[in-house]
């Protein structure tokens, strides 16, 4: 199963658990990309923080029906997208699935959170930013 919360900062929360159906990875991808468009419409891009510890393994069935699931997380240039879970072995396996630098796999919920807010400010931290304009040097 699945439930979706948006917390103050805007941060788009998924809590996912089980053994899913094909009809249930259906309906989350549906849910998903709908929560993700209404994400983007507000702020302008989507910050999604999803809690996979409790996910069993999912048959290839399931699978193959969340195969552009990276497509759907990180659709923009400002979109990010923390996974958390449970163990190393996980992590590494779903590392190499992840194409992009914008999708993360963590085992820590703080870790991720923190890396999933880091460029929240815009130009102010994030280094892929063009430089502000009229911002002031700081070295003498």
């Amino acid at each position: 199963m699945f439930r979706f919360t948006q917390d103050p900062s805007g941060v788009l929360e998924v809590e996912a658990s089980g053994f899913w159906t094909v009809a249930e990875a259906d309906q989350y991808m549906v849910e998903l990309t709908a929560r993700l468009t209404a994400t983007r419409a507000r702020y302008g891009y989507a910050l999604v923080l999803v809690d996979g510890r409790q996910v069993q393994v999912q048959t290839a069935e399931v699978m193959q029906r969340m195969s552009h699931i990276q497509q759907v997380l990180i659709s923009n240039d400002r979109d990010r997208a923390a996974y958390i879970v449970t163990s190393s072995l996980a992590k590494m396996q779903a590392q190499r699935l992840s194409t992009s630098e914008r999708l993360k796999v963590f085992l820590s919920p703080t870790a991720a959170r923190i890396w999933l807010l880091a460029y929240e400010n815009g130009a102010a931290t994030d280094p892929h930013a063009p430089p502000a304009v009229g911002g002031q040097s700081s070295s003498a």
